[in-house]
């Protein structure tokens, strides 16, 4: 597979993904917390979730600091690739469970980090054709030493210390990007909010 391919299904994805931002808002809409705002278990549930979205931006910038610029040019085995050969994904998908948790459900959160795992292992599964075909059997030497989703915190590869070229666009868009998490946590005060008033009517109570 070539290059310009990989790149096109990349957009591909990436438009799919936009496209199914409703299918994840549906249940926040329509949804509320069983606990009440006040319980602990409550404010506990959001504080993890606060914490996840946090660290789902930062190991996505962690990512970008070694992947930015050489996705398709290089394969890339150190920083977090090391543990994992998709941390993007795998943060990502953390950053989903945040934004279930930040709403005060661990229901809504186990969906969405199902929801981002399947499209996800997808995803990286049609990739590795891509990889394939750039990379061979170094590729897959790669992924026989570090798990495909779920890190293994015990480097599998790529051990010996490397010259990590920083690119200041590609950190700058992955940041801008990962932000959108970010927005999870007002947006869930402000749909609470709305419940409160009675603008928004919800259908399920959810744990």
């Amino acid at each position: 597979m070539s290059m310009t391919v990989a790149v096109f299904q990349q957009g591909k994805r990436m438009r799919f993904l936009w496209l199914a931002v409703p299918l994840l808002l549906t249940p926040i809409l329509f949804a509320q917390s069983a606990w009440p705002p006040q319980a602990l278990p409550r404010h506990v549930i959001e504080f993890v979730g606060a914490a996840l979205v946090t660290l789902c931006v930062a190991g996505r910038c962690w990512a970008s600091l070694y992947i930015g610029g050489r996705k398709n040019r290089e394969l890339i085995a150190n920083g977090p690739y090391r543990y994992t050969r998709n941390p993007l994904y795998f943060f990502s998908s953390l950053g989903l469970a945040g934004i279930g948790l930040a709403f005060g459900s661990l229901t809504i959160a186990a969906v969405y980090f199902l929801f981002g795992y399947l499209v996800f292992a997808y995803v990286s599964a049609r990739e590795a054709i891509a990889l394939d075909g750039l990379f061979g059997e170094a590729y897959w030497k790669y992924c026989r030493q570090v798990p495909a989703f779920f890190p293994r915190f015990r480097p599998g590869a790529g051990t010996h210390p490397v010259s990590m070229t920083f690119n200041p666009v590609a950190l700058k868009r992955t940041a801008v990007d990962s932000s959108c998490f970010l927005l999870a946590v007002p947006a869930s005060d402000f749909i609470e909010a709305l419940q409160l008033a009675g603008f928004i009517k919800p259908m399920l109570r959810l744990f």
